[in-house]
């Protein structure tokens, strides 16, 4: 274990992208969160209505939308890291 943490650093160390990627898919997340927050609060306003089923009939797509489009990211952001942390890995020699 001590030496799984120790080869984790030498590569972050070497290339802080692997850092980079996760920082990068933590952000990206929290954007797609704010603009989902925004736009779900625009419908509302748009509809203008006090009905419960009506308005998550409307919200119902939107925040899937948004969960997909996170659940993407965080792919997205795990293979950019894995890859990152490989490359450096081979490229340090380790096992």
């Amino acid at each position: 274990m001590k030496s799984f943490f120790l080869n984790s650093t030498r590569i972050v160390e070497a290339n802080p992208k692997v850092y980079w990627s996760i920082i990068a898919g933590v952000v990206a997340c929290l954007v797609l969160f704010i603009a989902e927050i925004v736009h779900i609060q625009q419908i509302v306003d748009a509809l203008n209505t006090r009905d419960q089923g009506v308005l998550g009939a409307a919200i119902e797509p939107v925040a899937q939308l948004y969960h997909w489009a996170r659940i993407a990211i965080i792919i997205i952001m795990l293979v950019w890291s894995s890859v990152e942390y490989t490359k450096t890995k081979n490229k340090l020699g380790l096992k």
